[in-house]
């Protein structure tokens, strides 16, 4: 099922760790503060590519449901380790399809994020971009 963000704040890629691929963003040593919020996008961006690739054979519904339970955990994650407690705590990401005009029979995937949070995440990005820390 193709999706895509719509939200503009989980369009860049990072790569704040070249080393390892796989490893995820709040493991990383680095992920507190200003840097969590690029990783936290990261991981987002790679929790839900993982669970449409997992749930691929299930319905789309299920598919978007699985992808929120993963997200709700992610968000979690980074409230346990305090990587920023100010940015992530009572925050919210909200999946739903939504239909794009120009391909109608395409569903794209939204992410509806708490104003604070997506503020806070647009600025961090920028801010990496503009360090030359983002590709």
């Amino acid at each position: 099922m193709p999706y895509a963000a719509l939200n503009t704040a989980f369009r860049v890629s990072i790569n704040l760790n070249p080393s390892s691929q796989e490893s995820w963003g709040f493991l990383h040593p680095e992920c507190h503060g200003r840097n969590a919020l690029v990783f936290f996008s990261w991981d987002l961006a790679r929790t839900i590519e993982q669970q449409f690739k997992l749930h691929a054979q299930s319905t789309v519904t299920m598919q978007l449901h699985e992808a929120q339970k993963a997200v709700d955990r992610l968000l979690k994650q980074y409230v346990q380790i305090q990587a920023n407690p100010a940015a992530f705590e009572g925050q919210s990401i909200e999946l739903r399809f939504e239909h794009d005009e120009a391909n109608p029979d395409t569903p794209m995937l939204a992410l509806k994020t708490s104003p604070e949070l997506e503020a806070l995440i647009l600025e961090a990005q920028q801010e990496a971009q503009a360090s030359g820390k983002l590709n």
